[in-house]
């Protein structure tokens, strides 16, 4: 099976450590780097907690580096409990031996892809500061950029941060205008399938108690997150953007333009998906102008195909039917 090679934007949360779990134990990916930005925590601890979760995985050594601590415009939130106060659901897990590269995260993504002999995968699980800030520094690297591939927005689904926004586009919605308006080939994986993806909670005490430690790990963080919301499920979350990457064929997908509200107050944030039919937006003059580029949309996904592929990532493929 030819591997793709990928690297990893993250701000390493619960949800962005289920994601490189997957990505890290997948057969189907090659990642050559992974960078941080601030977003569920500070970047200083997004960096400690990626790093902790290499080491639970038992990756080999890859390159990690730290990135922007705040949106271009905007001030950053405060970290979010629900990922507790460590950003990790309070593993407790030990400090890890590996140290974090000497260059900026977007220095790690220039070279990256300018040594790579084939275009890269950009898997983008945070606010997209860093991505936005390589694509306005080194617009020469573009086409060694294999596909976009980014966790954030919503479809028709309501937002998580304000009512009409979704936590990584508000965070830094200019950065996200910047690069989901870029023309690249992006798969945008928003909150609607986010939400569909879950495991219950007999099956995720399961993975607490299975041998392999990246099961182990996967369960705690289950549970840490239903325990927060005070309900018997958890989501899978940003590991289903991953998913979509390695089986595509899992997941259902428009192609539509779509426009990152700047302007509102209540819908800034907002990712406008312009689900009119094509003649209609064929008149922009009456009333407004959609985004001039399309992309791909995941609006479902394949709940029991996804699940599977997560269990056997993480060395559990039997405490999945």
């Amino acid at each position: 099976m030819t591997k793709l090679p990928v690297l990893l934007d993250v701000d390493t949360g619960i949800d962005d450590a289920l994601a490189l779990m997957l990505a890290l134990r997948s057969p189907r990916l090659d990642v050559r780097a992974i960078t941080c930005v601030g977003g569920n925590h500070r970047v200083g601890q997004v960096v400690e907690n990626t790093l902790k979760v290499l080491d639970v995985v038992d990756a080999p050594a890859i390159p990690v580096a730290a990135g922007m601590e705040r949106a271009l415009v905007e001030r950053p939130p405060a970290p979010l409990l629900l990922h507790g106060r460590d950003g990790m659901a309070d593993l407790g897990l030990p400090a890890s031996p590996r140290l974090p590269v000497a260059v900026h995260a977007v220095e790690l993504m220039r070279q990256t892809l300018s040594q790579a002999t084939e275009p890269v995968h950009l898997i983008a699980l945070a606010p997209l500061t860093n991505v936005a800030v390589f694509l306005r520094m080194y617009p020469a690297l573009w086409g060694r950029i294999a596909g976009l591939t980014i966790m954030g927005g919503t479809y028709a689904a309501p937002g998580n941060t304000s009512p009409m926004a979704e936590f990584n586009i508000r965070c830094d919605p200019e950065a996200a205008a910047m690069v989901l308006e870029s023309g690249l080939p992006i798969r945008l994986y928003p909150l609607d399938p986010f939400r569909q993806l879950r495991f219950t909670r007999p099956e995720f005490e399961r993975f607490v108690h299975a041998p392999d430690p990246a099961a182990r790990q996967a369960g705690r963080i289950f549970r840490f997150s239903a325990d927060f919301f005070g309900v018997d499920h958890a989501l899978l979350g940003d590991a289903g953007a991953v998913a979509s990457l390695i089986d595509p064929a899992g997941a259902t997908v428009e192609r539509l333009p779509i426009t990152v509200e700047l302007a509102g107050v209540a819908t800034r944030g907002q990712t406008v998906v312009d689900r009119r039919l094509p003649a209609q937006r064929a008149h922009p003059e009456e009333f407004w102008q959609t985004s001039l580029h399309e992309i791909d949309v995941v609006t479902a996904v394949d709940e029991a195909r996804y699940r599977r592929l997560f269990a056997q990532a993480v060395g559990a493929p039997w405490l999945v039917v």
